[in-house]
C-alpha cells in the first residue's frame, strides 16, 4: 500500500519526468495509481483516477491511449500512443516506492542540428 509520502514521491517523479521530456503525460495516466505486481500470474493492480481499484495484464487498455505489453518482476512495461509515435513507459516498483520513466523511440522533432560556425576571415594589415 502507498504512503503519502510514497505518493508524493510518485507524483513528483512523474511531474519530473514530464517536465524533463518536454512532454505532458496523458490524461489517461495521471491519475492512475499503482498497487501491486504480482508477477508470477503476470497481473497488476492499479486505481484508476475515479479510484477503482482495476486488475491489469498484457494487452488491457489504460484510458485511450495506453497499452499494458508487459508485466514482470518490480516493473510494468506500458505502450503509449501520442502524436509523435508510440512512447514505452516502464512503472518500477520497489521496496514500496514507485519511479515511471519514459522512453520515446522517435528523434525529437524540436532539436537543431549543430552546425558549426563560419570561419572568420583574418584580417590585413
Amino acid at each position: 500500500m502507498f504512503t503519502n509520502t510514497t505518493l508524493g514521491t510518485a507524483i513528483m517523479t512523474i511531474t519530473l519526468i514530464a517536465l524533463a521530456t518536454g512532454v505532458a503525460l496523458a490524461g489517461s495516466l495521471d491519475k492512475v495509481q499503482f498497487i501491486k505486481i504480482a508477477p508470477q500470474d503476470a497481473k497488476a493492480v492499479i486505481k484508476t483516477a475515479d479510484g477503482k481499484l482495476q486488475v491489469i495484464k498484457a494487452g488491457d487498455a489504460i484510458g485511450e491511449t495506453v497499452t499494458v505489453k508487459e508485466i514482470a518482476a518490480n516493473r510494468i512495461m506500458l505502450e503509449e500512443k501520442t502524436d509523435k509515435g508510440p512512447e514505452t513507459i516502464i512503472v518500477r516498483m520497489d521496496n514500496g516506492k514507485t519511479r515511471i520513466e519514459r522512453l520515446r523511440m522517435h528523434p525529437d522533432k524540436t532539436a537543431q542540428p549543430m552546425v558549426a560556425p563560419a570561419a572568420v576571415p583574418a584580417q590585413k594589415q
